[in-house]
């Protein structure tokens, strides 16, 4: 499938709105064959990493490695009583970015940019909002897994579960999505971060 045929798969995709599980996969898919056909998958590391994601029920690439390297990291930190906010600055940086999945907003932005493409908030305000709870529930369960040559490292996986409210507050309702890191001692530790959506198209 050429580059102009999936571009234009995507924009119409785009245009309508990506309001389900199987238009993310769709639109994930689409987007790493563009990426691929055009030799993008280094400039976009974080974009490519989360489109793979969403293709495996387990992830154990390079970038996945580097991910859980940061979490590795940290929970050496977090053992010895340092709370998550008082981690290193560069480290706190790197964890929120993965957590929050900043780098992965950023790249997909520009990525849509770069190829012509409308943005997740054409059709909504809160696009990117409502497309990252879509995005978790994909990805939920499907962990990323240390490699075992890796002996040095002191977690083994990292696993991602959402969780939508059970109230609805003034249209809103807000998400929690769980990042759990499972240690080799059998001891595991959590990440949070709550976001929010609107529940009326706008």
């Amino acid at each position: 499938m050429t580059e102009d045929i999936i571009r234009r798969k995507l924009e119409a995709e785009l245009k309508e709105g990506i309001r389900t599980e199987a238009q993310v996969v769709y639109l994930m898919t689409g987007l790493r064959k563009l990426l691929e056909q055009q030799n993008a998958k280094k400039q976009y590391e974080y974009l490519t990493f989360h489109c793979d994601w969403v293709l495996h029920s387990k992830l154990q690439g390079p970038t996945a490695q580097k991910v859980l390297e940061q979490f590795n990291l940290a929970n050496i930190h977090l053992k010895t009583g340092i709370k998550l906010h008082d981690l290193p600055v560069d480290l706190r940086r790197e964890i929120d970015g993965i957590s929050k999945m900043e780098w992965f907003r950023g790249e997909l932005s520009t990525f849509l940019a770069a190829n012509g493409l409308p943005g997740l908030e054409t059709v909504r305000r809160d696009g990117w909002a409502h497309f990252l709870h879509l995005y978790g529930k994909v990805v939920e369960d499907c962990p990323l897994v240390m490699t075992t040559n890796n002996t040095a490292a002191t977690i083994e996986k990292v696993t991602v579960h959402l969780q939508l409210a059970n109230q609805v507050v003034e249209n809103e309702i807000e998400y929690r999505i769980t990042w759990t890191v499972a240690d080799k001692n059998g001891l595991s530790g959590e990440i949070f971060v709550i976001n929010s959506f609107s529940l009326a198209l706008r």
